[in-house]
């Protein structure tokens, strides 16, 4: 998110969701919303390497196999279906 930094600080101004594609033709299957409450959460796990994104702004987390088991904890998502791929993504939500 390109502009000014402190728009988006402390997660302001920002959604998030999970995302998923079909791995044959990669087109974008469906969404899921994710709470600020619960992105925080997911970021308190520590199973993406997002470095110092803390608000998960900057790009596409991709979920691991061995990530689903807290994530359906935490986002009381869908598990994963076989031949697709995810992802946690943020946006702004203030364009």
């Amino acid at each position: 998110m390109a502009g000014d930094p402190a728009r988006y600080a402390d997660g302001r101004n920002m959604g998030w969701r999970l995302v998923w594609f079909d791995d044959g033709d990669e087109r974008l299957i469906d969404t899921f919303p994710v709470s600020r409450e619960q992105i925080m959460r997911v970021h308190d796990l520590r199973i993406f390497d997002n470095g110092d994104d803390e608000w998960f702004a900057a790009g596409s987390y991709e979920v691991a196999a061995e990530h689903w088991p807290r994530l359906i904890e935490v986002l009381a998502c869908p598990p994963p279906e076989a031949g697709r791929s995810y992802f946690i993504e943020g946006h702004a939500t203030d364009l």
